[in-house]
């Protein structure tokens, strides 16, 4: 009886969206779960994204060097060690990984998993497992301008398969991206792009003591995108922006 009920309302639901529209009848869907944020440590970028970098998700970090995109991804990674037994990791593909710079940002380097592959293809199979394993706070790929010299249709593939991965997890990925390697996949599967631009050095007497720039939010499928936030970082011992 219940199932010719069932049948019965479906018949009329479906008449009524091909009468009415799509939108004017539905069945009720469960309320999303909110995604959590990873802190930046910058406030006010924070609350141009609505908390921080999304957890669960791909964030697309671009900018040339010295424009901060390093600090800005190692700050997040100092904000997530802020939870007890965090562990992040950090992809190098770029050789460029220091991991002194790291902890004047504020990492532990105990828990701190720093991974070199061999190359761009090995580098996304392993951070697949990594993301698949769900026990990261957070993952930096550094840098996806290494990814230009490997099977383009394998990249897409699994930049494609990462998005739909990283979702049951609580790991924010986190991809660097110089401007002249975008990569469209990325940008399509990203949920938030950052461009960074260093306006000027910060100097005290001769000596440069940190820089001045400023983040675009280039895309934000959670929010508003269009937002530019000024970003300070000075260093003397050790990296400061506005927290950590």
């Amino acid at each position: 009886m219940a199932a010719s009920r069932q049948n019965k309302l479906d018949a009329v639901v479906t008449r009524l969206q091909l009468q009415y529209g799509p939108r004017a009848i539905r069945k009720a869907a469960p309320a999303a779960e909110p995604v959590a944020h990873l802190s930046t440590t910058f406030s006010d970028l924070d609350t141009a994204l609505g908390g921080g970098l999304p957890r669960g998700r791909i964030t697309e970090i671009m900018g040339p060097a010295t424009s901060g995109k390093v600090t800005l991804a190692a700050k997040a990674l100092a904000a997530a060690h802020q939870e007890r037994g965090a562990l992040v990791a950090w992809l190098d593909l770029s050789r460029t990984c220091d991991p002194d710079y790291l902890h004047r940002c504020g990492l532990d380097l105990d828990r701190l998993l720093v991974v070199r592959p061999a190359d761009g293809t090995d580098g996304l199979a392993i951070t697949l497992h990594l993301v698949e394993s769900n026990t990261l706070a957070a993952l930096v790929f550094d840098s996806t301008a290494e990814l230009r010299q490997a099977d383009q249709a394998t990249v897409a593939g699994a930049l494609e398969r990462l998005a739909t991965v990283v979702t049951q997890t609580q790991t924010a990925v986190i991809c660097l991206t110089e401007p002249r390697a975008q990569s469209r996949t990325l940008a399509h599967v990203a949920t938030v792009r950052l461009a960074l631009r260093r306006e000027q050095w910060l100097t005290r007497g001769q000596d440069v003591c940190g820089y001045a720039g400023q983040v675009e939010i280039l895309k934000h499928k959670l929010g508003r995108a269009g937002a530019v936030v000024p970003l300070r970082i000075t260093f003397n011992g050790t990296v400061r922006g506005e927290g950590l």
